[in-house]
């Protein structure tokens, strides 16, 4: 399911991120996504219990794309492709994380910022790039400006994003996705989640124009 990947994300247009505090508590959240109509989560690779969450929810959720978050090391990478992950998620990249990408059955969203982190990216063979921090650095802006510069390159801003910055992202022809953790903010683990959820993914896809 890897192969398509950039594709499906486009058409999903937001990845909601979770963090893995507790394994059990990360799936149900990502099964309530699901039914609100998500199509792809990244699962942060921050804990020791993310294999085992996103393993769990590939195991549920056997057509959701998921992304294996802050993988930083071949280590991780490796981690990524054992718990069935469909791609790989990094903040940035060093020609060490670019190899053992190189190296692994999924694809990698590096992190990419400035100008020439954009042209090293590149040069390296990756045309789709996560921007991060995103709102902290005037991102719809900078995007604005790459789509001119660098016109192959599709990105994926997160960092600080929020219901009220999603039209900024929505109106540029570069950005394929958004992702962020606010569709489950403030939100705790009861029988209102999901109808929550599912009007915070209803707005955000027709800000966005998921498919």
């Amino acid at each position: 399911m890897s192969a398509n990947w950039l594709e499906r994300l486009s058409a999903a247009r937001m990845m909601p991120i979770v963090t893995v505090r507790d394994v059990a508590e990360a799936a149900a959240l990502v099964d309530d996504l699901v039914e609100a109509g998500v199509a792809a989560v990244e699962i942060l690779f921050r804990s020791a219990g993310a294999p085992e969450a996103l393993a769990r929810c590939r195991e549920r959720h056997p057509r959701l794309l998921i992304a294996a978050g802050t993988i930083l090391s071949a280590e991780l990478c490796a981690r990524a492709a054992d718990s069935g992950a469909d791609l790989m998620v990094s903040p940035g990249l060093t020609p060490e994380l670019a190899a053992a990408a190189k190296a692994s059955p999924l694809p990698l969203l590096p992190g990419a910022q400035t100008a020439s982190e954009v042209m090293a990216a590149e040069g390296l063979g990756f045309t789709a790039l996560k921007f991060y921090p995103a709102e902290p650095n005037g991102a719809p802006a900078i995007l604005r400006d790459y789509a001119n510069v660098f016109p192959a390159v599709r990105f994926v801003p997160t960092g600080g994003i929020g219901e009220p910055q999603l039209p900024a992202y929505a109106a540029l022809r570069n950005v394929a996705a958004v992702g962020g953790s606010w569709l489950q903010a403030g939100l705790d683990a009861n029988e209102g989640r999901r109808a929550e959820l599912a009007a915070r993914v209803s707005r955000a896809k027709a800000i966005l124009g998921a498919l």
